[in-house]
């Protein structure tokens, strides 16, 4: 049985810290260039996720029982929350993303998720900065934008609002030795 000792020496650096992320998006031509938006630009986020997906089994009967197998790969939604400074610009920028996939006014958009897919990039960094692991959500685009809730008695807290996106796959998670190979080429 191990010992404390071993347990902490198994932690390394003191283990992985949830508050240690940076998400970069490399904005679809669609989005305005006009906003200084590009893929340097790392987005004031205070909450985000590793990427989730689920194996769904492909059940079939045989003799009375169900016999399951490996079926479809379904990637969840992805929410990120956004810290509000007072140019609005983040938000305008995906105000802008969803309307230039479907209009408010015209119910009009790009078709081609060439135009209006981006990948996202998710850094977990650990405490010198370094990333430790990154993935990279492949085909994502914005599904929802919340409200931002105006209160009068909330006068100590920044504004935040959270983006939904969907994605087509994502690649990495492998952890520091696959982050630094996609780093240095």
């Amino acid at each position: 049985m191990p010992d404390i000792s071993q347990f902490r020496a198994q932690l390394g650096d003191g283990g992985a810290r949830p508050n240690q992320f940076v998400i970069k998006i490399n904005w679809p031509s669609v989005c305005p260039s006009g906003l200084g938006l590009d893929s340097n630009t790392s987005l004031l986020v205070t909450g985000a996720a590793a990427p989730a997906s689920t194996v769904n089994p492909a059940i079939i009967q045989y003799r009375g029982r169900e016999v399951k197998f490996a079926g479809e790969r379904i990637f969840d939604p992805w929410t990120i929350t956004v810290v509000n400074p007072n140019d609005f610009g983040m938000r305008a920028a995906f105000e802008e993303w969803l309307d230039a996939m479907n209009a408010k006014d015209s119910n009009e958009g790009a078709l081609r998720l060439e135009d209006y897919g981006a990948e996202i990039i998710v850094q977990h960094l650990n405490r010198n900065d370094d990333p430790i692991c990154e993935w990279t959500l492949r085909g994502a685009f914005p599904i929802n934008m919340s409200e931002i809730a105006l209160q009068y008695a909330q006068n100590d807290i920044l504004e935040e609002y959270t983006v939904t996106f969907q994605y087509q796959d994502y690649i990495g998670g492998e952890g520091r030795s696959s982050v630094t190979a996609s780093l240095t080429a």
